[in-house]
């Protein structure tokens, strides 16, 4: 088991060097974006909910069959002088009232919700009708679950995602269509690639397909914490971080390459890497009411 371990690291990590050196233009350079960490930003962190996986050798071959874990599964909202952006609605409040979670994907996995994002709004307090973006790593059910709470906010997703997420296949892929159907297209801004979002280098979306055609994650730029990047779900845990796993529902290609890019910019800008299943990392972090800036 030790020799295949090594073997299929070593494999990724030689393939992620090799897409590093034969890729001579970075984010940057793409899209000449600019990081600017003197901004007044506020980030704060919500418990969108709790994700018990029965079986994490979907997450990656390396992991053996039948493994449990609990995850995390946080929603972010950030708050710019020029306004305010969400990133991720986790899972549906709704989920609450079942005090002993529910079972879904078969009984793949098992959700629950302990403290509903709408009451920790009002904790801020915070009104998310006044919201003015909303983005998603992706658009699987465990991230849209609260997105009618933003009947005002302009979408920014990847033209991708939102093709799928609107298919006849969605819900055989993981999306949720009952989240947001009727909310998509009122204040839809379809991304085609990086995104500074209030164009001042601050918060920017980079896409890092792979898990899903339209996944992206999330680069902020904080005057005091320093940068933050939200990986979405490219990576789950730290596990799969170190060992460069791939689940077995992603796109293999596109999702190295997007591995490849997300280590260059953490080389490149020094930033704190938060994976945004992880529970272990997610406990030790500040919850809202209290934030980061």
């Amino acid at each position: 088991m030790k020799n295949k371990r090594f073997s299929n690291l070593t494999f990724y990590k030689v393939i992620l060097t090799m897409t590093l050196l034969s890729t001579s233009l970075t984010i940057y350079a793409q899209n000449n974006i600019r990081t600017k960490g003197d901004v007044a930003l506020k980030l704060y962190i919500f418990d969108c909910g709790t994700i018990e996986s029965r079986d994490l050798s979907m997450f990656s071959p390396l992991i053996a069959k039948d493994t449990k874990k609990i995850m995390a599964n946080p929603c972010y909202l950030i708050v710019h002088p020029k306004g305010s952006m969400f990133w991720d609605t986790g899972i549906s409040d709704d989920i609450a009232s079942h005090d002993k979670g529910i079972e879904v994907a078969g009984g793949a996995f098992k959700i629950s919700v302990s403290k509903t994002l709408s009451n920790q709004l009002k904790q801020i307090p915070f009104d998310p009708t006044e919201l003015d973006y909303l983005a998603f790593s992706h658009m699987h059910w465990d991230h849209t679950g609260n997105t009618k709470l933003f009947p005002n906010a302009k979408w920014l997703i990847q033209k991708e995602e939102q093709k799928m997420a609107e298919s006849d296949a969605a819900e055989k892929y993981g999306y949720q269509p009952l989240d947001y159907k009727d909310v998509i297209q009122k204040n839809l801004i379809n991304l085609s690639g990086d995104h500074d979002v209030f164009d001042d280098g601050s918060v920017l979306i980079i896409s890092t397909p792979g898990h899903s055609m339209g996944h992206q994650s999330l680069l902020i730029n904080l005057p005091k914490t320093g940068s933050v990047l939200l990986s979405g779900d490219l990576y789950h845990f730290q596990e799969n971080r170190d060992n460069y796993g791939i689940p077995i529902w992603n796109d293999k290609k596109t999702t190295i390459r997007s591995f490849a890019l997300i280590d260059q910019i953490l080389d490149s800008t020094k930033a704190t890497f938060w994976i945004q299943h992880d529970k272990i990392q997610f406990d030790q972090l500040k919850h809202s009411p209290s934030f980061y800036d």
